[in-house]
């Protein structure tokens, strides 16, 4: 680089990065706290501070990289506090996990769901889009369609389970760095 100084993020721009990263620094929370929960409240807090230094934020070490350095913090701060001392793991150990997450490829998962959704039947995309985006609900698109809420939730269940396994191909086909999906 020709330049030392890193053009300052306006908020706007740290927006969009934080949106197509949180389920990145998410996936890296949950691989260092098995509990959803917990993951759920540590990527609160992550984003709380994230939020606080959005203008400390130096593009040229890349957004993951920072974000992942504020949750190994907030992840440490957990279970430090964490009254649940049943599993309790070392400082090293959590340094241990998070090196090797960091090693791992990062697979984005978000462009094998946008591949997969793009392959669904189109009546099984509308049937996503009613329930989910719509917030419709399953009962309401069961009375419209003129069947039960259990064959909606079947319907559902299926394709679900379709997008994962084609999430799982899609991921081991295309590993991070490789190009984009098929």
């Amino acid at each position: 680089m020709a330049d030392d100084q890193s053009t300052p993020l306006s908020k706007d721009d740290f927006a969009l990065l934080y949106l197509q990263n949180q389920g990145r620094v998410y996936a890296y929370i949950a691989t260092l706290v098995p509990n959803r929960s917990d993951a759920e409240d540590i990527l609160q807090r992550t984003s709380l501070v994230m939020w606080q230094k959005w203008d400390r934020f130096d593009s040229r070490y890349g957004f993951v990289s920072w974000a992942r350095g504020i949750a190994l913090n907030e992840v440490r701060n957990f279970l430090r506090r964490s009254e649940r001392k049943n599993v309790h793991l070392s400082d090293a150990v959590i340094s241990m996990l998070a090196e090797q997450v960091e090693e791992e490829p990062d697979v984005d998962r978000v462009e094998a769901l946008e591949h997969c959704l793009e392959v669904l039947q189109d009546r099984q995309r509308d049937l996503l889009e009613k329930c989910y985006l719509e917030s419709v609900g399953a009962r309401s698109v069961a009375e419209t369609l003129g069947i039960s809420a259990d064959a909606i939730y079947m319907r559902l269940h299926r394709i679900r389970r379709s997008l994962i396994h084609c999430i799982e191909g899609q991921v081991s086909i295309n590993p991070a760095g490789s190009g984009g999906t098929n």
